[in-house]
């Protein structure tokens, strides 16, 4: 039987308050460079990752359709590239739910291994992977099934999505730890719709992600998670997932709709719980990066060659 990691200190805290990064990116941005942005903002990835560090990417390749239900490749592919550019050796691993399963389909159907094999990633999928009983203190689970390789990573970094969720409130990085449980404890985990929301922190007592990356540049917010989209535009990063998923649904709530977002956001039991269990913090300090406002046309302005043919073309 395993036992949990020893927890380790948010890497990522000013003042005692864990921080978290929003980083404004809008439709034509560079997104690698907004997501170095903001974990350049959080403090920097050499406060979690040393060179040659075995780092664990878990996105959310739980079903076939697009952001915000899934992790976006070029989102992916950006954690990566930071990753790598740092010296780690990254895997990712993911097993999908039942409602869209197998696996291998899900990352199929959204064309993931293309972006691995370009990066030379290898990918694991949870299910072919050696499962083993690991010890929890949890109030409703005792012990999970884990996979090996995410369980012995030097490092773990989670890449969420924020989105309204039916039977967790909300889906972010607490809901993303479903995603290694086996089939049979999440049915555990779902069998009672009334504490869902409550068990979900528990996956976490076993390890908490080094790092939190979040997909915040499109959502959905009806009740059930689906529906029209919304635009945020945001990309957020933080060591705690407690204090990233609550400004997340701060975000959420801003975009009015029937939902289950109408309690106070330390009320709601995702939250309650990882507080509770020492999982993260509610209250944060908030950084926020600049919008880029300034166009390629008021850069060239400055160049001095064009500066000079501008001035004859007023002169003409």
């Amino acid at each position: 039987m395993l036992t949990p990691h020893p927890r380790k200190a948010n890497a990522y805290t000013q003042n005692g308050q864990p921080v978290v990064v929003k980083a404004p990116h809008f439709n034509g941005d560079y997104l690698p460079f907004s997501v170095a942005e903001a974990v350049h903002l959080l403090g920097g990835l050499d406060r979690v990752i040393r060179p040659a560090d075995r780092v664990l990417i878990k996105p959310n390749f739980n079903c076939s359709y697009a952001l915000p239900l899934s992790t976006d490749l070029a989102f992916l592919a950006a954690a990566i590239e930071l990753l790598q550019d740092a010296g780690a050796r990254v895997i990712v691993g993911e097993l999908s739910g039942r409602a869209d399963w197998p696996t291998d389909k899900v990352v199929r159907n959204l064309n993931v291994m293309p972006v691995l094999q370009r990066y030379g990633v290898p990918f694991i999928n949870f299910e072919y992977d050696q499962w083993l009983p690991m010890e929890i203190p949890g109030r409703f689970f005792k012990s999970i099934r884990v996979p090996r390789t995410i369980y012995e990573a030097d490092k773990r970094v989670y890449l969420a999505n924020m989105r309204c969720h039916s039977a967790g409130r909300f889906s972010g990085a607490l809901k993303l730890g479903v995603g290694w449980i086996d089939l049979e404890d999440r049915d555990c985990l779902h069998a009672d719709t009334a504490t869902v929301e409550l068990k979900v922190p528990e996956v976490h007592l076993g390890w908490q992600p080094d790092l939190v990356l979040m997909d915040g540049r499109r959502s959905t917010v009806a009740w059930h998670g689906r529906g029209d989209y919304v635009y945020p535009n945001l990309i957020m990063a933080s060591g705690d997932m407690a204090a990233i998923d609550a400004q997340a649904v701060e975000i959420l709530k801003g975009f009015p709709a029937k939902n289950r977002l109408d309690i106070p956001t330390a009320e709601m039991g995702q939250l309650k719980a990882a507080v509770e269990l020492g999982l993260g913090q509610i209250e944060s300090l908030v950084v926020e990066a600049e919008g880029r406002r300034a166009t390629e046309q008021e850069g060239m302005l400055r160049d001095p060659a064009l500066l000079k043919h501008a001035a004859e073309f007023k002169a003409s």
